[in-house]
């Protein structure tokens, strides 16, 4: 059954996701969540569980709650024993129409409860620190639309709990440090060599993008100290995945955003076996839409071009939003337009074509984001522009792929001279 969220449900995320954005403290974020899971789903109660790590054992601790009878707020249980754990375990959303009939529920823990249905959803899917949950007094299968709100609602929840972190450890290390100037002087320098590093840890690393694509080079450059430019990879069916992308803003805003999308690639891939690329940018699309949807004229979104190879035939598919391919074959630089439509929020929306290419052992593949040609240099100031590119790509598609790196960011380096960096850049090439 298709969702049917009510336009007032999403105003409600659009406002919860406006008051984490002032959060600093984990009571904060519990407060908002436990409230909002419980208001935008109708629900009799909601809960917050953080996992509790332990050497003798992982435990789900009951942290928060807020509900029309007593739950378990400040109880912990072993992860296999409760159904939060499962959620957490198995990386997906429990839906539970009757807790009485539902092998994973502990009847013995839910029998002094109000609790006859409930859904829990895992806070960071990928790698779960915690879940949230809502409960009803009466046998009922929840909504797809409930569960939706409360998937979102735990997406949301796992960056701004990230940030929180962040946010403490910074004011924690800034505050130990401010008796003696240098010394503060040099913590902040450390903190944000460690803001850069918390996601750059998200992104794929330079191990597995060598193992997955053994010739390749990654020009990678942030305005600022976080990205709305990321990079990603994957390996599905014997391919290997690989793109450039580029999310709208700079900064935090950039990061939250690419943050996000880079999550809905990985679910276009895992959770609903994609591999084709076009298709992959369509269910991208569809996801990213359902988490803006109560942006209302948000025009957030990302530009991408995401590539499928087959090294063995060197067969590759490729599709774009926004952002052209290049590839050096017999010599000869050549361009696949972009279909010119972002991976977002787009009011005629249509289908994201594929191309496939017969390429031959020692072609070369580039994908890049925008911020190298819209950048701002050279004697006269001006754009570098796609046509100088090209001539340098033209130039360099010989030489060994590690050198081309180093040249490319050289050229860059060069061309920029004193001016201020205008935009994120990232620039991947890839010999067959």
């Amino acid at each position: 059954m298709e969702a049917t969220i009510r336009p007032s449900q999403l105003k409600g995320l659009v406002a919860v996701s406006q008051q984490l954005s002032y959060a600093r403290s984990m009571e904060m974020v519990m407060a908002i969540v436990r409230h909002a899971a419980r208001e935008l789903t109708g629900a009799d109660g909601a809960t917050f569980v953080l996992l509790d790590r332990h050497a003798e054992g992982d435990m789900c601790f009951y942290a928060d709650e807020e509900a029309i009878g007593p739950l378990w707020k400040g109880s912990r249980f072993p992860v296999g024993s409760c159904i939060s754990g499962w959620s957490m375990i198995n990386k997906s959303t429990a839906v539970v129409p009757d807790i009485r009939t539902d092998e994973r529920i502990s009847q013995e823990l839910y029998e002094p409860t109000f609790v006859r249905s409930l859904v829990m959803s895992p806070i960071r899917r990928s790698d779960p620190m915690g879940a949230i949950g809502t409960y009803w007094k009466d046998k009922r299968t929840p909504t797809v639309d409930e569960v939706m709100i409360l998937d979102a609602l735990a997406d949301i929840t796992a960056i701004t709990i990230e940030l929180v972190n962040t946010f403490r450890d910074l004011d924690r290390r800034v505050e130990e440090r401010t008796i003696e100037l240098d010394r503060s002087n040099r913590e902040v320098t450390a903190n944000i060599q460690y803001a850069k590093r918390v996601q750059e840890a998200m992104l794929p690393s330079e191990e597995a993008l060598s193992k997955a694509l053994p010739e390749h080079f990654l020009f990678y450059r942030p305005k600022a100290i976080v990205s709305g430019d990321f990079y990603w990879l994957a390996e599905h069916q014997g391919l290997v995945l690989v793109a450039a992308a580029d999310c709208t803003g700079h900064g935090v805003t950039g990061a939250l955003l690419s943050t996000m999308c880079s999550h809905q690639l990985d679910r276009a891939v895992s959770e609903f076996g994609l591999v084709h690329p076009g298709m992959i940018l369509d269910m991208t699309r569809e996801l990213v839409w359902e988490r803006l949807a109560g942006g209302g004229q948000m025009a957030d979104g990302m530009d991408i071009s995401l590539c499928a190879i087959d090294r063995r035939t060197r067969v590759v598919r490729w599709s774009g939003a926004n952002s052209d391919l290049w590839y050096v074959s017999g010599g000869k630089l050549h361009e696949v337009k972009a279909h010119r439509q972002s991976v977002g929020r787009t009011r005629y929306r249509t289908k994201f074509p594929a191309h496939r290419l017969q390429l031959q052992q020692g072609d070369t593949l580039y994908l890049m984001t925008d911020g190298f040609v819209d950048q701002f240099g050279g004697p006269k100031g001006k754009k570098y522009k796609s046509r100088h590119m090209q001539q340098l790509l033209q130039g360099l598609h010989l030489v060994p792929m590690s050198e081309q790196g180093a040249l490319v960011r050289a050229a860059f380096e060069e061309w920029k001279g004193d001016l201020e960096q205008v935009d994120d850049v990232t620039v991947i090439g890839v010999r067959l």
